[in-house]
């Protein structure tokens, strides 16, 4: 309701490339229509304090019965990669980061290392899953401000009506619902 971006009397205006930019990326997500009006998207996505494209994710989440796994990868995406590759140690943290791999995607991968962390925390103390964090080339410190962040969207999408799936999601239901926010990021060679 405060009318154009353009027209908005700002003490220092954004560049005009980069509200057209942020526009251009509204319209990908459908979150904007071909005006530049909001739309009942646009609203919802508004509505989760994450990244335009993660919160899109959410919402096909949703729609794909993901949101347990997405709700994960949401908030490993919005805070600082917790895996650590310090110079000194970088082929061995490679090696630690290995077992996490797999080869359907890094988003599964990612999965994989929470799932693991969700295990180590379950069954040893907190001193054991920093040890078990350091020794994994880990930041412990990260590792639980994923575990906060992801609580806190899933009580944010709790008042939606929004139930995370308790059974696990299939590989494929997970990466169509990473599809539409992410968008952007895909190529072809």
């Amino acid at each position: 309701g405060l009318g154009e971006v353009d027209a908005f009397p700002f003490v220092d205006p954004p560049d005009t490339r980069l509200v057209s930019d942020g526009y251009r990326l509204l319209a990908e997500l459908e979150a904007v229509d071909g005006s530049r009006h909001i739309t009942p998207l646009g609203r919802r996505l508004a509505r989760l304090p994450v990244d335009p494209r993660l919160a899109r994710v959410l919402v096909e989440a949703h729609r794909f019965g993901a949101l347990a796994e997405i709700l994960t990868l949401v908030s490993v995406l919005s805070i600082q990669d917790p895996r650590e590759r310090p110079l000194s140690a970088q082929a061995q943290a490679d090696a630690a980061h290995a077992r996490f791999a797999d080869a359907r995607s890094d988003f599964t991968a990612l999965l994989d290392l929470w799932n693991a962390w969700q295990e180590v925390r379950r069954t040893r103390s907190a001193s054991q899953s920093r040890r078990w964090a350091r020794e994994g080339y880990l930041s412990a410190a990260r590792m639980r401000e994923w575990e906060e962040l992801r609580g806190q969207l899933a009580g944010i999408v709790a008042e939606f009506d929004w139930t995370p799936n308790e059974s696990p999601a299939t590989t494929e239901a997970v990466h169509r619902s990473l599809l539409p926010g992410l968008l952007g990021g895909i190529g072809q060679l």
